[in-house]
């Protein structure tokens, strides 16, 4: 997998969730059927499934009977979290710490809040044991 910030397209975005849900590899036709989204037919899935390749996320796992014909299953390369932190690093140096932690903040409610910053607390405590060990 490159270095760097990981951009995927909404599209890309939809397949890679797909694969991420999945305990097995699938083929294109299988990640059509398995997407919630109409617009992901095995034609949108097909033109994807290279640009996913090129940008190293995933990689053809191996070539299965289909009919009469053979196609290629696909495993994602990264994990959804691994992806998800990238993102977050990707938009934590285009705006403010400050001003991200308050646009989470007005996205929770209060409930939601009090257990993040429980988590922020555990974090930072943890972060200062390891800092000075």
């Amino acid at each position: 997998m490159k270095n760097g910030p990981i951009k995927l397209t909404n599209r890309e975005y939809k397949v890679m969730d797909v694969l991420w849900s999945s305990a097995q590899d699938l083929t294109i036709h299988e990640i059509s059927e398995l997407s919630d989204d109409p617009k992901l037919t095995v034609a949108c899935v097909a033109q994807v499934m290279p640009r996913l390749l090129k940008k190293e996320l995933v990689h053809i796992e191996k070539f299965v009977s289909a009919n009469t014909k053979y196609a290629r299953t696909f495993l994602a390369d990264i994990s959804r979290e691994d992806y998800t932190n990238s993102e977050l690093r990707r938009l934590f140096r285009k705006a403010d710490v400050k001003a991200m932690l308050s646009a989470l903040v007005q996205a929770n409610n209060s409930d939601e809040n009090a257990a993040l910053f429980r988590d922020l607390e555990t974090f930072i405590q943890e972060y200062k044991r390891t800092e000075k060990g």
